[in-house]
């Protein structure tokens, strides 16, 4: 009986224990059919919001082969720019449907700016969300990765990062570069936690990511190298990989007629992170014009009165130039560059640094946020560092071009090209001598 009992409280302590770091919650078995037209139908409305350019050639459509098991997640982890300050943390885990789904590609996702609070993985394939829609927009790209990786036999994970989602109460840690990496770090963790416990084993393990999703992904790839963990490979697609240099460009170098209207979110989504996350006291109100704060902080704080109001606020944001958003004297490229906000969008960066493994960093042509040479940066900067352009050295970063491609094209163009590369690395290991 002692030894009975003593077994039942090891079982209750452990199960408790597991139960506080992360809660899976089975959300819905979606079938590769619904995937597919995901992959199709959603697609097209997701690019209709702009023409194409000529230049652009739309990949041929992408299919699901299995169906797959959606579980929302809410977890535990930290935010190391506020001593370790504990945050309770939501995601999405996208696991195959499988005859034999005991050994499995992974891949982490880092997803990109959203307007909603809500826009975001773990609620993407929800029914019932906080607003009217039966799914979010915003988060399409999700369901898009979840079609495309998840449908044919990977495991998507995919952090909601902090003050979204389930912690949408909590400010946003955009640009928060140690947050980031540590929301999505302790989800991988649970998750392959979670995926041992179904007898799941990782065979290969990926990143990727979208816009500010890019800069998250070279951002956790960082943090995930320096824990020892090993990653396959990592694409990136529109990566601002250096914040303050993105930014600079788009402040005192516009493009007339390409650059997007609502570029302004960027700074308020930042600005207002880094106050509240460095602890940068009116932060916000030394660097926005007296006259623009409000509307920003409205963006950052969500407070617009919802989609109408967001539509209404944006169609304002075209009557002045992005500068025009500062205070006056940010007309001096060098006083930005010295200022406490500059200094932070540099600390952001996430490429500085020869990583250990291949990563391919898709650009658009013709994207209307990240300038051609910024989306090449990251790889600009490897070569410097390796001094030998035709190295093999495994830890080169590709720029890879997308011809005529907007922002959004970007993406539906590098997420097919980037799996079918990560597909042919797993065979290529497959067929190494053991």
């Amino acid at each position: 009986m002692r030894s009975l009992l003593c077994l039942v409280l090891v079982l209750l302590f452990s199960g408790s224990a597991f139960a506080e770091r992360a809660v899976f919650t089975l959300l819905k078995t979606v079938k590769a059919a619904e995937l597919t037209r995901i992959l199709d139908e959603e697609r097209a409305t997701f690019l209709s919001t702009h023409d194409a350019h000529p230049d652009y050639t739309l990949p041929p459509r992408s299919t699901a082969t299995n169906d797959v098991e959606l579980y929302t997640v809410r977890y535990e982890s930290v935010i190391p720019e506020l001593g370790n300050r504990k945050i309770t943390a939501s995601g999405l885990l996208a696991l195959p449907v499988l005859p034999d789904g005991s050994r499995i590609p992974a891949i982490i996702y880092e997803h990109g700016t959203v307007f909603g609070k809500y826009e975001v993985p773990s609620y993407s394939f929800k029914d019932q969300n906080p607003t009217p829609h039966p799914h979010y927009d915003g988060a399409y790209e999700t369901r898009f990765m979840v079609g495309l990786f998840a449908g044919n036999g990977y495991a998507v994970m995919a952090a909601d990062y902090f003050g979204m989602g389930d912690s949408a109460d909590a400010p946003e840690a955009y640009f928060v570069k140690a947050s980031t990496q540590q929301a999505s770090y302790d989800f991988y963790l649970d998750a392959l936690e979670f995926m041992d416990s179904k007898k799941i084993a990782p065979a290969h393990l990926f990143v990727g990511g979208w816009s500010q999703g890019g800069l998250n992904a070279t951002g956790l790839l960082e943090k995930l190298e320096r824990e020892k963990v090993a990653v396959a490979a990592t694409f990136t697609a529109s990566s601002p990989s250096d914040p303050f240099a993105a930014l600079n460009g788009l402040m005192y170098h516009p493009r007339q007629g390409l650059d997007a209207v609502w570029l302004n979110t960027i700074v308020a989504l930042s600005v207002f992170s880094f106050e509240n996350y460095h602890h940068e006291k009116d932060l916000a109100k030394s660097v926005i014009a007296p006259d623009a704060y409000d509307k920003l902080r409205s963006i950052y704080n969500r407070s617009y009165g919802g989609p109408e109001g967001l539509m209404t606020l944006l169609g304002t944001f075209g009557e002045r130039p992005l500068l025009g958003y500062f205070r006056d004297e940010y007309r001096d490229p060098a006083y930005f560059a010295a200022s406490r906000y500059g200094q932070l969008l540099a600390e952001a960066e996430t490429y500085r640094q020869l990583f250990k493994s291949p990563v391919k960093a898709f650009y658009g042509t013709q994207d209307e946020v990240v300038k051609e040479p910024i989306g090449q940066l990251s790889a600009r900067y490897q070569a410097i560092m390796i001094g030998n352009e035709a190295d093999p050295s495994p830890n080169t970063v590709i720029a890879e071009p997308v011809p005529g491609a907007d922002h959004r094209r970007t993406f539906i163009t590098a997420a097919p090209a980037a799996k079918a590369w990560m597909d042919e690395l797993r065979a290529r290991d497959a067929s190494r001598p053991r």
